[in-house]
């Protein structure tokens, strides 16, 4: 029988769609048919290998012990070029004489990593199983429908029922035989929040807390229920009490601070932002000059009250000045103030300015980008000289004040233009600070978030809450406006919400924000395009240590580079 009619007869176009490799030879071992799939499990050339010895292309073949022994030879493992396979072998007979014979195998290196991931799973399952059995807590576990999955031996204990009496069964029935009085289980799936219950079972009192399990679809498919005899809080009671102490101690040490109650807390678990809080409450202890630069919104006014309070001026005044809110006409008198009788209109006491009220305190200027040209000069010399003038005055006045600035404009940028004096720029750019957009700290809105819901509960009486989808969206949102923005979003869901409950309805209903945020879908071009231009900005600066060098890096000038920086928030270390 020769190579045509093998391959005639076994059809070569067949073969080759076959997802297994294929391989037959006639009774001299010589190969007549050899498929795509074999070829590529073996590394080789279909063509080369028709009409060579089956050994040369396949040195662990058997297909010759199939010519001797005649018999087939089915699910045997074995390895085959890089991949490890299942062969099934048969000899091919023609009027009862051995012609040839057929190999068929399979790659099962996939199967073999799936095996493996299998046994990890099985890995994991047994150390959470003996997890859940070593906490001291009752676990109890319940599905969609209201039916006990499992419950650990300490639940059992606590509860004096048998794993037979309670797994496998459902809630209700388990109230209706008695088994306990109310079901935790049920509360959680309606209210798909956390739930905590007093109830007595088997002579003891217990404190349950029911938390929902969400999938994807943000839908309750499970329930967890811990489970725990209040006697056994005796022992965190007294060291709850430790803690207060603690905590009243510590109050006491930091008392200055809570007198300030005009100040607000800095929330933050960005790394990013608490670096800037360490370094502001390093720079309190000194008396330099601090430029605060960041975007609108961003909380520049209480980075510069936290430097205050911080401060050994804690005790003296605070005072702001928003520069770009003060007419150009009135901003002398309202800085300077002036004496009795300087123009018409005037006090007949005359007139304290800002700065001097500001004496042995802490002048806070706001929005300094905003400064008119002409009343520039003026500001850098009683911050340099550290005294001023009043209008129609002629004795200067010496203070005590310590300098802080703030802006969200490119003050650089401004000096370059020549809208903004040098001069000053030095003056006001000894310890500067950029703090990073909320876009950049995700992590920081929800906790921030929460501490105005709380807030606005309670000046306004409320006891509202936010479903966990809207945290959702307010997590996925930009927040272009920053913490300013978020504040008065917050607010208007605690005015706004006819329930208790703040849903997507209510967020939909006062902000264009994504309700669906785990589609994960670009708002815009542009915004995606300045995301990653910002990362690469920074990864190449955290890189190469140097604008210089990240700037030749990226192939952009060494001012496009800071220019950038100062654009997305990312601070240039000295």
């Amino acid at each position: 029988m020769d190579g045509n009619d093998i391959a005639i007869g076994f059809g070569v176009e067949v073969f080759d769609s076959i997802y297994n490799g294929v391989v037959a030879i006639d009774r001299k071992g010589v190969i007549k048919l050899f498929n795509e799939a074999a070829a590529k499990i073996m590394g080789v050339s279909k063509e080369e290998t028709i009409g060579r010895r089956v050994e040369e292309v396949i040195p662990n073949t058997s297909l010759l012990e199939i010519l001797k022994t005649g018999k087939a030879e089915n699910n045997q493992k074995m390895h085959l070029g890089n991949s490890e396979v299942i062969s099934n072998r048969g000899p091919i007979f023609k009027e009862g004489i051995i012609v040839g014979a057929i190999g068929v195998f399979q790659d099962i290196s996939d199967f073999e990593a799936l095996s493996l991931e299998l046994d990890n799973v099985k890995e994991i399952n047994n150390d959470l199983d003996a997890i859940i059995e070593s906490v001291a807590d009752g676990i109890v576990v319940g599905s969609s429908d209201g039916v006990i999955l499992r419950a650990n031996s300490a639940y059992l204990q606590i509860t004096g029922i048998q794993e037979k009496e309670f797994v496998g069964k459902n809630v209700r029935e388990l109230i209706n035989q008695g088994y306990m009085n109310k079901s935790v289980t049920e509360m959680v799936f309606r209210t798909k929040s956390r739930v905590n219950v007093v109830d007595i079972r088997s002579g003891k009192e217990l404190l349950m807390t029911g938390a929902p399990v969400f999938n994807e679809e943000k839908e309750v498919t499970r329930v967890v229920t811990i489970v725990r005899d209040i006697s056994e809080l005796t022992e965190l009671k007294g060291k709850l009490e430790q803690a207060e102490d603690a905590k009243n101690r510590y109050l006491k040490e930091l008392e200055h601070f809570r007198s300030q109650n005009s100040f607000k807390k800095i929330i933050t678990k960005n790394n990013h932002m608490q670096k800037k809080l360490d370094t502001a409450y390093h720079v309190a202890r000194v008396d330099s000059t601090v430029l605060i630069l960041g975007e609108s919104g961003v909380g520049k006014e209480l980075i510069a009250q936290l430097i205050h309070r911080a401060s050994h001026r804690s005790e003296k005044p605070f005072i702001k000045i928003n520069c770009g809110a003060i007419p150009a006409n009135l901003l002398e008198s309202e800085f300077f103030g002036y004496e009795a009788g300087s123009f018409t209109g005037a006090l007949k006491e005359g007139k304290k300015g800002l700065f001097e009220l500001a004496d042995g305190g802490t002048l806070f200027l706001d929005e300094v980008g905003e400064l008119p040209q002409e009343h520039q000069v003026k500001v850098l010399r009683a911050i340099q000289e550290k005294e001023i003038l009043r209008i129609g005055g002629k004795k200067t006045i010496k203070l005590d004040i310590r300098i802080i600035a703030a802006t969200n404009r490119d003050l650089e940028e401004m000096v370059q233009k020549k809208t903004f004096r040098e001069d000053l720029y030095y003056r006001l750019n000894v310890v500067p600070m950029t703090i990073p957009p909320l876009r950049k700290r995700k992590e920081d809105v929800i906790p921030i978030a929460l501490e105005l819901l709380a807030r606005y509960n309670t000046a306004y009486g409320y006891q509202k809450w936010v479903h966990p989808e809207v945290m959702d969206c307010l997590l996925n949102y930009d927040w272009p406006g920053n913490i300013r923005e978020l504040e008065n979003t917050i607010e208007r869901l605690v005015v706004t919400s006819m329930d208790d409950c703040i849903t997507k309805d209510s967020l939909a209903e006062i902000k264009s924000i994504d309700l669906n945020p785990a589609k994960n879908q670009l708002t815009s071009l542009k915004a995606f395009l300045e995301k990653e231009e910002s990362r690469m900005l920074e990864e190449a600066y955290r890189m190469m240590g140097s604008t210089r060098k990240a700037a030749a890096m990226l192939g952009i000038s060494q001012s496009n580079m800071v220019k950038k920086m100062k654009k997305y928030g990312i601070e240039v270390q000295n």
